[in-house]
């Protein structure tokens, strides 16, 4: 009888799903080091919670989000729910992430009805907490070793790339997707290995279906989660074949729903359309290329860091390159599956499969490239790093070596993306740093001065900073309304801040000058001219010109019926030429638009108790209070529409509260109660 031959080991040998079971010490090992990786996580994000908000999208998804408005103030949970998951009503900027946005909407409740920074951040640093957990649950089912955990782990956890994931509140869908993603993939790695014990394992699949819905109602990115599974099916060594394919079916059919909504929502918002910069599908390949090459030298480097990448003018050479790159990498990978190299190909596999939609081949956003793009992808890149500690800490001669080794690169990686939280910290420091990394680049982007020029404007009343900024922005691109737009209305409020007194008139003069110039502009669209045409008319009302005035917001209505702003703007010249039945329409129109706006819900009692309308007068009034309660001014006044309609009692209660709150009647208040 021939002898048989003796199998000759892969290279690089890789668990088999049926392990013998560790013991509980050995779990518990895991869970010492994986605490320690926790710690060290948090220490390093910890600086988030004493950050603001930025003006970088957090604006539109939550502090301006009407879905979150008059959320702890009366409105029923069932209306929240029900306009943040509507198709429609709950898309922010094109993006359908409902689950974010319900938690932000808790985070107010929970917070009197108040939005907090401090606690969405600490949120974003929880839940990312939760993800590296599951990252190294993850890791061991996978078969590696404590060491490795602990390693792979801390790569996730402070790995620089991670900051914008966890710093910017508004990517709280991130952190949130990734905690049920890789969740769901700890419970594919159970449901494989129930499959080996002959285990009942209905309970797990329902369960990862639960996973997968709550994954992708927080990001689309989710759409790639039965891809990962693939990915694992390659690393327990499973056979390809239709089955593969099949078992995954639910998850195929969520990731094909959550991708179909994404896509009409970033089509109806135009968040996919390519006509400012205007590339070929040749361009948009090598941008592809360029985005994946960046982002594979970045899991060891990364540098620079910045929340914009802005699509240059005309694009560098190193992009059109950056194909060939690619194809090097690709020709590695098939080189390490040809040699059995099985965890350079999960890695290589893993994060492709969750980078490669959006490597921006076809156009959504206005960058080409995201730090946060990685948050999940690198998990590929960490799973090696992760084996081969494990590999090294078992070898006799080179173990020690391990601790050291695994403690040199927390230490680089913790300071660096301590920095690199520090520029998250507000409005100011974030487009500070954009603009820095800029400096010598001869296509600089004006959007971070525009930027800076809002925060300072907006948040810090640094009128002469602010108009810095705009005009250097100006100077870079002088054809973009928004632009001067934008300086035009800085001009505008320094005329009406009383800051500036004895230069209103010249102040309005400038205002008046570059909002003319920004309507002249070929490139205005009609949501900006209607903005710019209210604009206008507001400084020519403050320049007492009502009948321009009146003009330019009636024009800016005609373009765009829903510019709340104009209204705002139109019922003040009105009020000031005594057509007060003209301006309660336009407050009853902004209304419409915005009916949860006490201020304006006052307006229009005030208007109707001068033009001795008591009953539309009180009624407007109550709504005031309905909303804010601590409105005192509305008592006053709704006092004095109950005292001209007779109703002394109610009138009398309405002063007392009014002076309560700290207001001081008039002499007009006392001829209405008849002397009392």
């Amino acid at each position: 009888m021939a002898k048989k031959p003796t199998p000759i080991p892969p290279k690089n040998p890789l668990p088999k799903p049926s392990k013998p079971e560790r013991s509980s010490s050995s779990e518990g090992n895991w869970l010492t080091l994986g605490l320690v990786a926790l710690a060290i996580t948090a220490a390093c994000f910890l600086p988030t919670l004493r950050h603001e908000f930025v003006n970088w999208d957090d604006p539109k998804n939550i502090t301006e989000n009407e879905n979150l408005l008059q959320v702890g103030k009366g409105q029923p949970w069932s209306t929240t729910i029900s306009n943040i998951f509507d198709f429609e009503k709950g898309n922010v900027i094109g993006n359908y992430n409902p689950l974010p946005i319900l938690t932000f909407a808790m985070e107010k409740s929970l917070n009197g009805g108040e939005f907090s920074p401090k606690l969405s951040h600490f949120t974003n640093l929880l839940l990312h907490l939760l993800t590296v957990f599951f990252v190294m649950k993850l890791l061991w089912g996978m078969g590696i070793g404590r060491w490795g955990v602990f390693a792979g782990g801390l790569l996730f956890g402070i790995h620089p790339m991670r900051v914008e994931s966890v710093a910017w509140a508004t990517e709280r869908k991130d952190v949130l997707f990734a905690v049920f993603f890789f969740a769901a993939l700890v419970y594919y790695v159970k449901w494989l290995k129930q499959e080996e014990r002959a285990e009942n394992r209905m309970g797990t699949y329902v369960v990862m279906i639960l996973l997968a819905l709550l994954s992708g109602f927080s990001k689309v990115q989710a759409v790639t989660l039965p891809l990962s599974m693939l990915a694992l099916d390659f690393w327990f060594r499973r056979p390809l074949s239709l089955k593969l394919i099949w078992e995954k079916t639910p998850f195929w059919l969520i990731s094909l729903g959550i991708g179909l909504i994404n896509i009409h929502t970033l089509k109806v918002q135009g968040s996919t359309d390519d006509s400012i910069t205007n590339y070929n599908f040749l361009d948009r390949l090598c941008i592809g290329a360029y985005s994946f090459c960046t982002y594979v030298y970045k899991a060891v480097f990364p540098w620079p860091m910045s929340p914009l990448y802005a699509y240059p003018k005309h694009l560098p050479w190193t992009v059109y390159a950056a194909p060939v790159g690619f194809l090097l990498a690709c020709a590695a990978v098939w080189w390490a599956w040809k040699k059995g190299l099985r965890t350079w190909v999960f890695g290589a596999a893993f994060f492709f499969f969750n980078v490669m939609f959006l490597l921006q081949i076809f156009a959504a956003g206005q960058g080409f490239l995201a730090d946060r793009f990685t948050y999940v992808a690198y998990f590929g890149f960490f799973v090696i790093a992760a084996y081969y500690v494990d590999v090294f800490s078992k070898k006799e001669n080179v173990k020690s070596v391990v601790p050291v080794a695994v403690g040199i690169m927390a230490l680089v990686y913790g300071i660096w993306t301590v920095r690199q939280v520090g520029i998250w910290k507000d409005g100011n420091t974030l487009w500070t740093h954009v603009i820095s990394l800029d400096e010598g680049e001869k296509e600089r982007s004006s959007l971070p001065f525009w930027n800076r020029g809002q925060f300072l404007r907006n948040d810090r009343g640094d009128y002469e900073a602010a108009l810095k900024d705009y005009t250097r922005a100006v100077d870079m691109e002088p054809s973009n309304p928004e632009l001067l737009n934008s300086r035009g209305k800085t001009y505008f409020d320094m005329a009406s801040s009383g800051k500036y007194k004895g230069q209103e008139k010249a102040l309005v003069e400038k205002a008046l000058k570059d909002y003319t110039e920004a309507l002249s502009k070929p490139k205005i669209t009609t949501k900006s001219k209607s903005e710019a045409l209210s604009n206008r008319g507001a400084a020519y009302g403050m320049a007492q010109k009502y009948e321009e005035s009146i003009r330019d917001i009636t024009e800016s209505v005609a373009l765009d019926p829903t510019n709340k702003n104009a209204y705002a703007n139109r019922s003040i010249a009105y009020l000031n030429t005594r057509q007060y039945e003209k301006a309660l329409g336009d407050y009853q129109e902004y209304l419409k638009l915005d009916p949860n706006n006490f201020n304006f819900w006052y307006e229009s009692g005030m208007v109707n108790r001068v033009i001795k309308r008591n009953e539309e007068a009180v009624k407007a009034l109550d709504r005031a209070l309905q909303i804010n309660p601590k409105l005192n001014i509305a008592y006053l006044e709704r006092a004095r529409a109950k005292a001209q309609a007779g109703d002394k009692a109610g009138a009398q209660q309405d002063y007392q509260k009014a002076q309560q709150m700290g207001l001081k009647l008039e002499a007009m208040d006392t001829e209405l109660m008849g002397g009392q």
